[in-house]
């Protein structure tokens, strides 16, 4: 009886650590990030972060392709 009470405990504590082991740390609060400016393509109109267009000539576009694509019609969306 005192073998199978000792086996019992022994599982207990092992079931234990791996419970805790396998539980997800708590995550820090993260900090948001602040609120971007959403700008328009030139090109195309479609909102987007300032921080991922592209600039020529003092207008902003969505992509290399579209600021091309304004070059060659010559100029952007108006």
């Amino acid at each position: 009886m005192g073998k199978v009470l000792l086996f019992l405990a022994v599982g207990a504590v092992v079931w234990w650590f791996w419970r805790k082991a396998r539980a997800r740390p708590e995550a820090a609060p993260s900090i948001p990030k602040p609120a971007e400016l959403m700008v328009v393509c030139a090109h195309c109109g479609v909102n987007q972060p300032r921080s991922e267009c592209i600039e020529s000539g003092g207008r902003l576009y969505c992509s290399d392709a579209h600021r091309l694509a304004a070059e060659q019609a010559g100029g952007g969306r108006d």
